[in-house]
């Protein structure tokens, strides 16, 4: 079986004590049956605490939502007691995702994690390959299209590599790209053929953020205020056009190839476009002069967005009924963000 991953996940490292925003507080953390099972054997006092901490298949949270076995220092002490082999798979695998396609597995760190965030932002993107064993693949599906797809996603790469396209018509590339595709699928998907006016359009994607279910309770209050401060006039940030590329590979490695069990290419596609649009926003707002304070934005958008199923279904919903995200609207603020004329696309 072929693994496939960004050259970077192999540099991934948990920080543990030192992260400032623990993946052990503020999440539910389900125990698959294999680990719930060793834990039911586990002796000492310490395996009556870790008994007495479960219940219905998850950790007892505390009162303010951390891990009962996040220490004060930071630390698991799972870990401690019992070894980094004995955490709970999803524990053990966060913040990797994987991907089955048959005889291809890809995964990738998620941008939700500070550590990862600061690898995907910082490190220009490409792909590498080994050979490990095979595993159960997600499903099936068909591999004509799964050939399309992977041709479709090298031709999205190359667009959002290229430097010698500006980013409004690199990201126009994609969009463009991910339409063909759509159609060779001859699948019908929802797109709205009216256009909203780019500030109009740019206020919805906000609003639109605001309306998703909040993970952390500052997240609202703080798109909100980024909210209030919106204008397409403000000038963009050169400094941080590597970040967005980076970025934009991020988010089409992680999501295209997934229109193969159902089809939606071009929301995936747009909903990275999305993503760069208002995360172009929140830096400029911010005033982000290094990779950082990007890396910390990319961070907080991500696990308001990619790491709640609810609010992903209603973004790609969304981005597919809703004007203010039609294709003609969505490269209108890009042309009203980046700069250029809307009747060259």
């Amino acid at each position: 079986m072929i693994f496939r991953t960004p050259t970077y996940y192999r540099d991934f490292r948990c920080i543990a004590g030192n992260c400032r925003d623990s993946c052990c507080k503020g999440w539910e953390i389900d125990i698959d049956k294999e680990t719930a099972a060793y834990y039911a054997g586990v002796g000492g006092s310490f395996g009556e605490r870790l008994r007495s901490s479960i219940r219905d298949g998850s950790f007892l949270l505390t009162a303010d939502e951390r891990c009962p076995f996040l220490n004060k220092s930071g630390l698991c002490d799972i870990y401690t007691e019992l070894g980094g082999d004995k955490l709970c798979r999803i524990c053990s695998d966060h913040p990797r995702y994987f991907e089955w396609f048959g005889s291809v597995k890809e995964g990738g760190v998620g941008l939700c994690c500070e550590a990862a965030a600061e690898l995907i932002v910082s490190r220009p993107f490409a792909l590498c390959e080994e050979e490990v064993p095979d595993e159960t693949a997600s499903g099936e599906y068909d591999e004509e299209l799964f050939s399309m797809l992977i041709a479709a996603r090298e031709e999205i790469f190359a667009a959002l590599a290229d430097e010698e396209l500006s980013l409004r018509e690199s990201l126009c590339r994609v969009l463009d790209i991910a339409e063909k595709m759509q159609l060779c699928i001859d699948m019908p998907f929802p797109d709205s053929e009216e256009e909203a006016p780019a500030e109009e359009a740019l206020r919805g994607a906000f609003d639109l953020l605001s309306e998703l279910e909040p993970i952390d309770e500052k997240w609202q209050p703080y798109i909100a205020e980024c909210s209030a401060k919106l204008s397409c006039s403000s000038a963009p940030n050169s400094g941080t056009e590597p970040v967005l590329r980076r970025l934009g590979s991020y988010f089409i490695f992680r999501y295209l190839l997934k229109a193969v069990f159902d089809g939606e290419v071009l929301s995936r596609a747009k909903f990275a476009v999305f993503s760069l649009i208002v995360l172009d926003r929140l830096f400029r707002i911010q005033g982000c002069s290094d990779i950082s304070d990007c890396a910390d934005i990319a961070k907080n958008y991500s696990k308001e967005t990619e790491y709640c199923e609810e609010n992903m279904e209603e973004l790609l919903y969304r981005l597919g009924v809703d004007k203010e995200f039609s294709l003609r609207s969505l490269k209108g603020i890009l042309a009203c963000t980046f700069g250029g004329n809307m009747d060259e696309f």
